[in-house]
């Protein structure tokens, strides 16, 4: 019923010729839940436009990305790898790369109409390829969901993810969570990547290290980071 609502509603719009979509603005996490969580937002927003199919005309929908990174495990990481080995602070640093990481989308339709399910379904699938694909995760896989609530009061279905990340040195099990929702005339998607176990590095000397993940830890930090976008 909402789907048909929505798609009357896009044809109304379309019959009156009220097609500008406006900017999009980025999704954000507030800082103080960054700052308890030792997050930290990652550059500039990003800002793109995509055209879809909706109801047999073709729109533009802009879109806003924010990126952020666990700071705090980065450091614990990079900390444990020089600890564990005879590299430089310089040559650990590089492990910091398997940190946490969140990417937060905001997509807006012309005059701020909610995205149907089935153009949501295949802008998400997009998304999820291409963050699979900059982070070189292979194997990537829906593993269940659960119903969450937002801190503005709304429940999304979370879904959570496993897959692979081959490096020099061994492989690495990663979790992804990934959910979305309509807010204020748009739409937001929220994906997350986390390691799900300890990470095994063998460094040049041909020892294997292990470096110690909480991932509960970091899966709730995560959860709680994602119930407060807005």
């Amino acid at each position: 019923m909402r789907k048909t609502l929505i798609l009357i509603l896009f044809l109304v719009v379309l019959a009156a010729g009220c097609l500008e979509t406006k900017d999009a603005w980025p999704a954000v996490v507030s800082e103080n839940v960054l700052k308890e969580a030792g997050w930290v937002g990652v550059g500039d927003v990003k800002k793109q436009s995509q055209s879809q199919n909706l109801a047999g005309a073709t729109v533009k929908v802009n879109i806003a990305v924010m990126n952020y990174r666990d700071d705090a495990l980065a450091m614990n990481i990079s900390e444990q790898v020089q600890k564990l080995t005879d590299l430089t602070p310089r040559q650990a640093s590089g492990a910091s790369q398997f940190t946490s990481q969140l990417v937060t989308v905001r997509l807006v339709l012309p005059a701020g109409i909610s995205l149907p399910s089935e153009i949501m379904n295949k802008i998400t699938t997009s998304q999820i390829e291409q963050i699979a694909s900059q982070n070189n995760i292979r194997d990537f896989h829906e593993i269940g969901s659960k119903i969450t609530l937002l801190s503005n009061g709304k429940e999304a279905e979370l879904k959570n993810y496993e897959g692979l990340i081959d490096f020099d040195g061994g492989t690495i099990k990663i979790r992804g969570m990934i959910t979305t929702w309509p807010d204020s005339g748009s739409n937001i998607i929220v994906f997350g990547v986390l390691p799900a176990e300890d990470i095994v590095i063998t460094p040049g000397s041909g020892k294997p290290v292990s470096v110690k993940i909480n991932s509960e830890e970091e899966s709730r930090k995560m959860i709680k980071l994602i119930e407060n976008v807005k």
